[in-house]
């Protein structure tokens, strides 16, 4: 894939909105890491924000499978942002719950709500401020 930094960015129909309110509100943190998704995330935040997003397939075709092999395999993805809806039930929304075990075993922040995930925003600016470089 590559070594640059990556955040996942994965939310379900309902918490769409709210995923492209929280990256337009910490925009220049986003900027600073490659941005990973579903398509269908992704092409929502391109479209809303113009942010480039690498989506590696739609959530047919396994999307939030593929994404936790990565959490797994390339030791470069800084956070998950998977954004759920506790009241959402159907095919269509992603699973979360392999999202649960990579991120743990890998140690890697995965916030499902909004509150978490602006937490993890100062976490995120330091971190590529001590390291010194880019993604």
């Amino acid at each position: 894939m590559t070594t640059a930094k990556s955040l996942i960015l994965i939310a379900h129909e309902g918490m769409e909105n709210q995923l492209v309110k929280l990256v337009k509100a910490n925009r220049p943190i986003f900027e600073s890491y490659r941005l990973l998704s579903t398509k269908e995330t992704g092409a929502l935040i391109e479209k809303e924000l113009g942010l480039e997003v690498s989506a590696l397939h739609s959530i047919s075709q396994g999307a939030e499978v593929h994404l936790c092999g990565l959490i797994c395999t390339t030791g470069v993805i800084r956070a998950v942002f998977f954004l759920r809806d506790p009241l959402a039930t159907g095919e269509g929304q992603p699973d979360i719950s392999p999202f649960y075990r990579v991120c743990d075993l890998n140690k890697v922040p995965l916030a499902t709500n909004v509150v978490a995930a602006a937490a993890l925003m100062p976490w995120l600016g330091r971190k590529e401020k001590a390291e010194g470089t880019s993604p």
